[in-house]
């Protein structure tokens, strides 16, 4: 007799997981979900699946790691030299003792009153002065501090001597607690916890000083006690886990499925997972008491079951494929079934004996004996058995490869059944309903009913059936599960990720379906609206299930076999395995065209900094963005899903992949929301990503303003070409214009000399001498030559522009000897206002003559009852000087109807030559003169009385 124990599950993690070295001293847990591991030989960050590592490289003090802790979100990490602070990213500041020959382990942190203050196993509690920025030991400090507590804003500390408490002045050693050499100690709700090297566990009341003695273990040295969220102590030591419950106390070793007994810390998750940190054998997981197992390890035959039965008196019986039967007595004792040496598929308990279908034979056990039943001996069609069944009370079905027969129990004979049972050829698995009876073989579904046998085929192999409570037939095949309702079969996705689905077993429970697979144990609703998959971080030992293995005991533990032992599982608390905590999400990397993004960048967007925009460069084709989903409980369930706003209207199909990746979006502003599932319908708050792709530079603003520039420039610069050419064009019509008028003015010139004016005055000339006036002949002489000079002198100006005062002069001189030579007949008058400065205006030359010979000869000498009188008025005005050239003649209208032909010849070299000049003038400087007139004056009572003509000299031009 062999006597073999369960075995708990525990998922370890080591090197080949990527934890940086196997003994590990500490472990905390962050905000945002992340567990961080301490050991001797660095620091890990762990999301439930993957480690990332630090080490002196960033920043750390050292590789060793005694004590990791973190006090208002920031994490601090121990070392035997100092401490190391972690600062926002993925950087530490170091900070060391101010005693550089102490090289004592860091046990604890605390922080009361903005003070940091540090314990240590050898050189006592030390303070830190940010001034000196180093570690100043506290005087009077106890030396050896296994543990520091901070409890109630007081700082409590494990020593060898016992108990102190520290008010930051003094140390005070508690009375009740002196000569003990504490190992750890923990806060409770009203009281402390704490433990000894010697195997005790004390509830330690600081208020009145009480020490209660709870546990004693001499052979486990305990370091320390973990106090989980049931209230149910943890207590850690050397040689295994005490794991105490208000009702019973288990122990936890080697023996029981632990890989080490040296455990150095347990420590309890926000999701309430225990972990553990063992010295040797890295970070183990505690995947619960919902599953334990028995292999060869355990005292086990096997580690290959693959049938199990219970009977009456509580044996469990054991099939295996390669040591045989064996049979457990209820007080935990195995015995190997000698009688049978053959793989036995299927174990039945009926009519108080036990049956084994063999491939060589029937085998049936009445608690006293074994018997055999073959071909040779019986009516056994076959000796390859594949199922049993019970029909009735007495009658038992035995299916082998050549058809059915029946075991009766009351004569113990096997005897030949109806034809419609006996064509129940290899059938593995039967199951009933009302009258209808079910075998399924691998190539199809017989049903029985009415003493008519039916056959349905399927595709798949087929390995098992199970009738639910609503009657449903439920299909397991080596393609998947289906479900036969009425007439028609639907199949049932488990595993979306996979088409890979080889069902070995179904097993009824309540509302539920228990399916064994070679990928999990997976839990289905009968309404198909839950679904839970087992695995190894649930506490599976193996993925891969055995065929028809299972069995339920009292309706609470399903057992089954896997490629790695047999498994229990404790259906009535399985919901201790389904966490209620969300799942969390952070953002680790950002790729852009294969370059990290900062991670500064990546901080932002997990602290939820919404002012923070992702900005893409439009050239930056492919953006991935990977993500850690944070579900200790079962990472491998955590399945990820995005909804891309101003991309797309919907989510994303959830997958396991945890990185999404674009290409070629187009420029626009978008927002990313992302989130992770836990199977459990449980879902994590979305991290919200703005982002920004930025147009192409021949998209932006200001190459919108750079091209309408170049183009305003190019359009200016033709512009300025036309203009140029234009300018050069009226140049050239300028210069002619210049030339005709300069030949005008000539003759303007010669008018203005013509031979009637030059005859008559020679004849006034003759008169005054003749009549021996020579005083008036000397003056008349003397201002012909001055105004024949002037003229003469005005010729020689290249720009033909003469000063108003010379023109306003030979004005002067012209009227003075006309009227000298019409013997005062009319009077003038040139009034010109003080603000005009006459010597720097300039006017064309000889312009005004014309117009005032006009009014002389057709004007005022026409007049017969009265004296005539010209009047030229010079006037300033805002912007030009105005000339006004004035008569009380007969009138330009008269004066026409009188003329003669000489007149209208003489009007023609005068008058004509004048307007032409203006004309001219007016082209080339831009309208810079302007005349009115020549226009008839009338008086109030319609009378005529002269004419009058008005020049417009604008200022600019004057100048």
């Amino acid at each position: 007799m062999v006597t073999f124990g369960q075995r708990f599950s525990f998922i370890q993690f080591n090197t080949n997981s990527g934890l940086p070295q196997s003994q590990v001293s500490s472990i905390v847990q962050d905000e945002k979900g992340y567990l961080w591991i301490g050991t001797y030989g660095g620091l890990a960050k762990f999301n439930g699946a993957q480690f990332s590592t630090f080490g002196k490289n960033n920043g750390l003090l050292n590789n060793r790691i005694t004590k990791l802790q973190i006090i208002n979100g920031v994490l601090f990490v121990g070392h035997p030299q100092g401490i190391s602070i972690k600062q926002k990213g993925n950087s530490f500041t170091s900070i060391t003792y101010a005693d550089e020959t102490i090289l004592e382990n860091v046990t604890g942190f605390a922080f009361i009153d903005s003070t940091l203050y540090v314990a240590t196993n050898g050189s006592g509690l030390f303070q830190y002065e940010e001034s000196k920025n180093k570690l100043i030991a506290v005087k009077s400090s106890p030396q050896r501090i296994r543990k520091l507590l901070q409890y109630k804003n007081t700082i409590y500390l494990a020593t060898k001597e016992g108990v102190y408490n520290f008010d930051k002045v003094t140390f005070n050693l508690s009375a009740s607690t002196k000569d003990i050499s504490f190992s750890g100690i923990t806060a409770n709700k009203d009281y402390i916890l704490a433990t000894s090297y010697n195997g005790d566990l004390y509830e330690f009341y600081p208020k009145n000083d009480e020490l209660k003695h709870l546990v004693n273990h001499s052979y486990m040295r305990f370091r320390d006690v973990l106090i989980d969220h049931k209230q149910q102590k943890w207590v850690n030591s050397r040689n295994g886990i005490l794991h105490i419950k208000e009702q019973d106390t288990l122990s936890f070793n080697e023996k029981s499925g632990l890989p080490i007994n040296d455990i150095n810390v347990v420590f309890e998750d926000t999701e309430n997972n225990i972990w553990i940190g063992t010295n040797g054998k890295g970070l183990i997981r505690f995947t619960d008491e919902v599953f334990t197992f028995y292999n060869e390890k355990s005292g086990f035959p096997s580690d290959l079951i693959i049938a199990m039965e219970i009977d009456k008196q509580n044996n469990k019986w054991f099939s295996t494929i390669d040591q045989g039967i064996f049979k457990m007595a209820p007080n935990g004792d195995i015995e190997k079934i000698e009688a049978i040496n053959s793989a036995v598929w299927k174990i039945t308990y009926h009519d108080d004996k036990v049956f084994f279908a063999s491939n060589y034979g029937l085998f049936v056990y009445d608690y006293k004996t074994f018997k055999s039943y073959f071909t040779g001996n019986s009516k056994l069609p076959s000796n390859k058995i594949r199922g049993l069944h019970s029909f009735n009370d007495s009658t038992l079905i035995i299916s082998t490869v050549e058809g059915s027969v029946f075991y009766t129990g009351k004569n113990n004979l096997i005897t030949q059944p109806p034809p419609h049972i006996k064509d129940l050829k290899n059938v593995r698995d039967f199951e009933s309903k009302g009258e209808v009876l079910y075998g399924a073989a691998p190539n199809g579904i017989f049903r029985l009913e009415e003493n008519e046998l039916s056959v349905e085929h399927m595709e798949s192999g087929i390995n098992c059936i199970e009738i639910d409570r609503n009657g449903q037939l439920w299909i397991g095949t080596e393609n998947g599960l289906f479900l036969k309702k009425e007439k028609e079969i639907d199949k049932i996705s488990l595993n979306q990720d996979s088409d890979l689905e080889y069902i070995n077993f179904i097993q009824k429970f309540d509302t539920l379906m228990l399916i064994g697979t070679n990928n999990g144990l997976y839990e289905v609703g009968i309404n198909h609206l839950q679904e839970y998959r087992y695995g190894i971080t649930s506490g599976l030992i193996d993925l891969e299930t055995n065929l028809n293995s299972n069995y339920i005991e009292n309706n609470r533990f399903l057992w089954f076999g896997t490629a790695s032992g047999l498994m229990r599982m404790d259906l009535n608390n399985r919901q201790s395995l389904k966490k209620n905590a969300l799942p969390k999400i952070q953002l680790s990397s950002i790729i852009v065209n294969n370059q990290n993004v900062d991670q500064a960048i990546i901080n932002l967007i997990n602290q939820k900094d919404s002012s923070h925009v992702l900005k893409i460069k439009y050239a930056d084709k492919n953006i991935s963005f990977k993500f850690d989903g944070i579900y200790m409980t079962n990472p491998s369930a955590l399945k990820y899903s995005y909804f891309l706003s101003g991309f797309s209207n919907n989510w994303s199909i959830p997958t396991k992949n945890p990185t999404i990746s674009f290409t070629n979006l187009p420029p626009n502003d978008y927002e990313l929301i992302f989130k992770v599932n836990n199977g459990l319908d449980k879902t994590s708050k979305t991290i919200n990503i703005p982002i920004k792709v930025l147009p192409p530079y021949y998209q932006t603003w200001w190459f919108y303003t750079a091209v309408a520039l170049l183009i305003f420039g190019i359009i200016l610069i033709i512009e300025r070409y036309r203009l140029k050419r234009i300018e050069s064009r009226n140049y050239q019509v300028k210069l002619e214009f210049q030339n005709k008028l300069s030949k005008l003015e000539q003759q303007s010139l010669n008018a203005s000399m013509n031979r009637h004016f030059i005859f008559n005055s020679l004849n006034s000339i003759q008169y005054y001498i003749n009549s021996s006036d020579s005083k008036s002949a000397n003056k008349y002489l003397s201002n012909f030559a001055k105004l024949i000079r002037k003229n003469l002198d005005s010729s020689y100006h290249e720009d033909g522009m003469v000063t108003l005062a010379d023109e306003i002069e030979r004005l002067n001189l012209y009227l003075n000897l006309e009227q000298m030579r019409f013997a005062d007949r009319f009077k003038f008058e040139i009034e010109i206002d003080n603000s005009i400065e006459t010597e720097l205006l300039k006017v064309p030359a000889m312009f005004l003559q014309p117009f005032v010979e006009n009014s002389i000869i057709h004007g005022v000498l026409p007049l017969k009852n009265k004296e005539g009188l010209i009047k030229i008025t010079i006037t300033d005005h805002l912007d030009h000087i105005r000339i006004e050239i004035k008569d009380n003649g007969v009138g330009i209208k008269t004066s026409k109807e009188k003329k003669n032909k000489n007149d209208e010849e003489h009007r023609s070299q005068g008058m004509l030559i004048a307007k032409g000049r203006i004309e001219l003038l007016q082209k080339i400087s831009e309208r810079s003169i302007e005349m009115i007139g020549p226009t008839q004056i009338k008086e109030g009572d319609r009378l005529i009385n002269g004419t009058v003509v008005v020049f417009k000299i604008m200022k600019q031009y004057l100048g």
